[in-house]
């Protein structure tokens, strides 16, 4: 059960103050909750407490304390809201350490050991964020691909098949991958700052998810993949001659390649270049833009001889996959946005 909503485990409720630096917490009541803003740290004297946390609509059980134990000390320390709730298991006496008591001790200490000690704190809490941002970075991917599996499933109302509910999404995330809360909520946040998506109210007031751009949503997934192996997608260091003399093919093969199958189109080299000069480029094609496409496999040359009354003839004939080369283009688009660091 989610201690937030529990009327009957108020914080502070069924506590009693046994002298100025002790306090009796009954079975059931709650010392802190998560995200509030209180500054005490808890010594247990007696008795035990149990540490949760909420994920999505689950509350998940973090660790249980006995005699002996510390909590709260980070909300004492850097003053930052509660990072979980603490639920009392049974009547429980704690020694509470407040910021008076605990200026005055570090009056007693030299001023080092004090610098050292919030240097910790901070380490620390730069840590736990980190992690949860590396866990967030991690699931990028797997909540693209939960969008896009959904988008498929298209309705008469969304013919593209680019919105999905807010809620059906949440439900998937959290059952395939284990993210709720907070954290799925960065996802969201993370790809709409991408500009990829965007998330709008329907007329009964509920929520869904638009997909704006699905060849780069795609383009994402793939570039993240990718890089968690350590690689990166070809097209990512092309030099900007290629970038041109990619768009010319595409459009050249548009007004006037051939297809020798489905996927590959057939186009002579001269019309790549007249294309260039259509462009305002030099009517020449850039022989290191067309050695970076042939050496990525994304350019094939081929020789094409005819013999006539007046002698041999020879013309260069290239062959590519337009597909393959509008996904370069789109990667060229997008990747100065895919490349964008993102934390929370």
């Amino acid at each position: 059960m989610n201690p937030k909503e529990r009327s009957d485990d108020k914080v502070g409720a069924g506590k009693s103050i046994v002298n100025r630096h002790e306090r009796f917490f009954h079975r059931g009541t709650l010392m802190f909750i998560e995200g509030e803003s209180s500054t005490e740290m808890f010594i247990i004297r007696s008795g035990s407490v149990r540490v949760l946390k909420q994920e999505g609509e689950n509350t998940v059980e973090l660790a249980r304390l006995g005699p002996g134990s510390v909590l709260g000390e980070l909300s004492l320390l850097d003053r930052q809201p509660r990072s979980a709730t603490a639920q009392v298991l049974e009547d429980t006496i704690v020694t509470v350490i407040d910021e008076e008591l605990f200026s005055r001790t570090l009056q007693r200490i030299p001023d080092w050991l004090g610098t050292m000690i919030r240097l910790v704190v901070k380490r620390l809490r730069d840590t736990m964020k980190k992690t949860g941002d590396d866990l967030v970075n991690k699931s990028i991917g797997g909540v693209i691909q939960i969008i896009m599996l959904l988008t498929e499933m298209r309705s008469p109302d969304d013919p593209a098949g680019n919105e999905v509910p807010v809620s059906t999404v949440k439900e998937r995330t959290y059952a395939l991958i284990g993210l709720g809360g907070q954290e799925i909520e960065n996802l969201f946040l993370h790809l709409i700052l991408k500009d990829l998506l965007v998330i709008r109210k329907n007329e009964q007031g509920s929520e869904f998810i638009l997909i704006k751009e699905r060849p780069a949503l795609r383009m994402y997934l793939q570039y993240l993949r990718v890089h968690e192996r350590g690689g990166a997608l070809i097209g990512e260091s092309f030099i900007d001659g290629t970038y041109d003399l990619i768009e010319a093919l595409l459009d050249a093969g548009q007004r006037n390649g051939s297809g020798i199958s489905d996927r590959v189109l057939r186009l002579e080299e001269s019309l790549v270049e007249i294309e260039l000069a259509r462009r305002g480029r030099e009517r020449f094609i850039d022989r290191d833009a067309l050695e970076e496409l042939t050496g990525s496999k994304l350019l094939a040359l081929q020789e094409d001889r005819t013999v006539s009354k007046h002698g041999h003839h020879g013309k260069r004939i290239l062959l590519f996959n337009p597909e393959v080369l509008r996904n370069i283009v789109v990667l060229k688009t997008w990747l100065p946005i895919f490349r964008e660091e993102i934390t929370f």
